[in-house]
């Protein structure tokens, strides 16, 4: 190759990269603006509970606890809005030796369904704004169940609820949204 072939390939390759460079840099620095219009949904579900004056213990005499448990779907978000769900309630206790001689007072087997995996489905949508009906409604705890050397620990115990929900769209029914959740049910 002779200097003036040499000279104008190199002068080709020199403008090629200084081209494809420019339109690069005019390709990552060229945008226009957009507004976005969707908005994501917000489930904003928490416990209600109506948990009166606490019942006075007497360790030799059963324990009669009222405590109702629902839960609300209420909006939230920037917004103020909210998204239908499906939820689910778990009751555990702070000592799990008492907690062995409780049982739930008038369970709301209608709405709600217990699951091998330890909680209560509602079977129903819930809509933004609305509350399930009420799980049960209260507690009793056995005094024959509890033993003796557990009924110091009485007055502290608890009885701790927990809830999860998932959006309920696009499912039709509690357990195929768990299940897509969840991957179990």
């Amino acid at each position: 190759m002779t200097g003036k072939k040499r000279i104008f390939a190199g002068m080709g390759i020199l403008l090629g990269i200084l081209v494809g460079v420019q339109g690069t840099a005019a390709y990552q620095s060229a945008y226009d603006k957009a507004v976005n219009i969707v908005t994501p949904g917000n489930i904003s579900s928490e416990i209600g509970e109506d948990f009166p004056n606490p019942p006075t213990i007497v360790p030799d005499k059963d324990i009669d606890i009222a405590k109702k448990i629902w839960v609300s779907n209420n909006p939230s978000g920037q917004n103020q809005t909210g998204t239908d769900c499906y939820v689910r309630v778990a009751v555990g206790y702070s000592n799990s030796d008492i907690g062995k001689a409780v049982t739930m007072k008038n369970t709301d087997s209608e709405n709600w369904i217990y699951g091998d995996d330890g909680f209560y489905y509602y079977k129903k949508i819930l809509r933004e704004g609305e509350s399930t009906t009420q799980l049960c409604t209260g507690f009793l705890i056995d005094h024959a169940r509890v033993e003796k050397k557990y009924w110091k620990l009485l007055n502290e115990f608890q009885i701790q609820v927990y809830q999860e929900s998932v959006e309920a769209r696009p499912f039709d029914n509690y357990q195929k949204a768990w299940e897509y959740y969840t991957g179990e049910l």
